[in-house]
C-alpha cells in the first residue's frame, strides 16, 4: 500500500474509478495500512475548485483511531462540451502522462500522487494526489504582488531548466510530440475560426482596440509560428531551446501555503503540458497575473531573474533571445482567452477571467512592441493565411 501523502513513493495505477466507487472499502485497499486502529472507517467527500475541464474532490478519509487525513481525487469534467474538448486535444492524457512520466524527475513543486487511473480508448481518467495544506488557490481576478511572482519565476525555471534541449527525448513519450509546421498550422486555423465568436462574445466586455489586436493577430498566427522557430525561423536559438512548458501558467493554477509546512508554491493542472517556449510561460504568468503597472515596472527583473535561474541550472543561454522569446509569448495569454472560451463550459467567473486575460494581455503585446519584433524576426513577405 501507499500513503497518500509519501511525495517519494510511485504512485498505485490501476482501472478509472470515479468519485462515487471511492468508498471506505476502495480507500482501504488503496492506501489503507492493513487493518488495527489505522483501518480507514469513513470517508467524506467535498467538491473543491472551479476548473474549467476537470472536476476536483477532497476526500476527508477518517480512521479507526479517530485520526483524519484528506488526499484531493480528480476527474474528468462533467460538462459535455467541456469533455469533448479535453478528448479531442488530449488534455486528460497530458495530465496523467506528467504525472506519471515526468513529475518526479523535475524541480517544480506539484503535487505527489498516489493513484492514477487513465483509460487511452475514452480518455477518462482519475487521479488522487495530495491535499497541499494549508493553502489558499491564486485567483487571476485578484492578481498578485512581486515577492509571489519571484517565487512563481523560480518554479517555472524548475520546471524548465531540467526538460531544456531534451525535446527529442521526450516526444518518444506518448502523449508528447514534436512541434511542426502542420500541427502549427493546424491550431492556429482552429484559433482563426473561433475568433469570431470570441469578438462578438465579448464586444461589450473589452475596449475596440482589445479586439482589433486580435484581428491584427489572427491572420499572422503562422509568422508567429516562424518567429518562435517552428518552420524557416530566422532564430535557430529559438528551435534548440524547446523545454516542457506548463502553457497555462497562470494563478488559477498554482495554490499559495499559508502556514508553516505548507510550500510556498504548487503548481497544479498540468492538462496543457507540451513541448514549447519556456519565456513564454513567464510571459503568461506575467501578462496576466500582475496589474499592468506593476508589471511594466518588475517585468525585466523578473525575466533577469529567470534568465539567472536557468544559467545557475546549467543552462547556458542568451539573455537577449530569452527577452525576445518573452516578447513573443505574450501573445499566448491572448490566443489562450480566445481558444478556452469558446470550447469549454461558459461561466460567469470563466468570462471575466478571459475577457482580462484578452485585455491585458493586448496591454502587454503593446508595451512591448509585438509586432515590431514579429516583423523583424519573421518578415511579413508572405501572403499569411486568413
Amino acid at each position: 500500500m501507499v500513503h497518500a501523502m509519501d511525495p517519494d513513493s510511485a504512485a498505485v495505477t490501476g482501472p478509472v474509478v470515479s468519485a462515487a466507487e471511492m468508498d471506505v472499502g476502495w480507500f482501504e485497499r488503496i492506501l489503507g495500512s492493513g487493518g488495527g486502529d489505522t483501518r480507514i472507517v469513513a470517508v467524506d467527500a467535498t467538491p473543491i475548485g472551479a476548473g474549467q475541464v476537470g472536476e476536483s474532490i477532497r476526500f476527508r478519509l477518517t480512521r479507526a483511531d479517530g485520526s483524519s487525513t484528506s488526499i484531493v481525487g480528480k476527474f474528468p469534467s462533467d460538462n459535455e462540451q467541456s469533455f469533448a474538448t479535453a478528448q479531442q486535444m488530449g488534455i486528460y492524457a497530458s495530465e496523467v502522462g506528467f504525472y506519471r512520466d515526468v513529475a518526479r524527475g523535475l524541480d517544480i513543486r506539484v503535487p505527489a500522487v498516489s493513484y492514477i487511473g487513465f483509460d487511452p480508448a475514452t480518455t477518462r481518467f482519475c487521479l488522487l494526489m495530495e491535499d497541499i495544506s494549508p493553502a489558499v488557490p491564486g485567483d487571476q481576478l485578484t492578481g498578485t504582488d512581486l515577492a509571489t511572482a519571484e517565487r512563481v519565476i523560480d518554479q517555472a525555471v524548475g520546471l524548465h531548466a531540467p526538460t531544456w534541449g531534451r525535446a527529442v527525448e521526450l516526444a518518444r513519450l506518448s502523449w508528447i510530440s514534436l512541434p511542426t509546421v502542420e500541427s502549427a498550422a493546424s491550431h492556429n486555423r482552429l484559433i482563426r475560426s473561433l475568433f469570431d465568436r470570441f469578438a462578438a462574445r465579448y464586444r461589450h466586455r473589452l475596449a475596440a482596440d482589445d479586439i482589433e489586436l486580435g484581428r491584427e493577430l489572427m491572420p499572422r498566427l503562422d509568422q508567429l509560428g516562424a518567429a518562435q522557430g517552428i518552420g524557416a525561423s530566422r532564430e535557430p536559438e529559438i528551435s534548440e531551446a524547446l523545454c516542457l512548458a506548463h502553457q497555462d501558467f497562470r494563478l488559477d493554477n498554482m495554490l499559495f501555503g499559508t502556514g508553516p509546512g505548507a510550500p510556498p508554491v504548487t503548481v497544479v493542472d498540468w492538462q496543457t503540458c507540451r513541448l514549447g517556449s519556456g519565456p513564454a510561460d513567464i510571459a503568461y504568468f506575467c501578462g496576466a497575473g500582475l496589474d499592468p503597472d506593476a508589471r511594466r515596472a518588475n517585468e525585466h527583473h523578473l525575466v533577469e531573474r529567470y534568465v539567472g535561474g536557468l544559467t545557475r541550472s546549467g543552462i547556458m543561454v542568451d539573455a537577449e533571445v530569452i527577452r525576445r522569446r518573452y516578447v513573443l509569448g505574450s501573445a499566448s495569454g491572448y490566443l489562450m482567452a480566445v481558444l478556452a472560451s469558446q470550447v469549454v463550459g461558459a461561466t460567469e467567473r470563466g468570462d471575466a477571467m478571459f475577457c482580462l486575460m484578452a485585455e491585458r494581455h493586448a496591454r502587454q503585446m503593446r508595451d512591448l512592441g509585438f509586432f515590431d519584433l514579429l516583423d523583424q524576426l519573421a518578415p511579413d513577405t508572405t501572403d499569411w493565411p486568413e
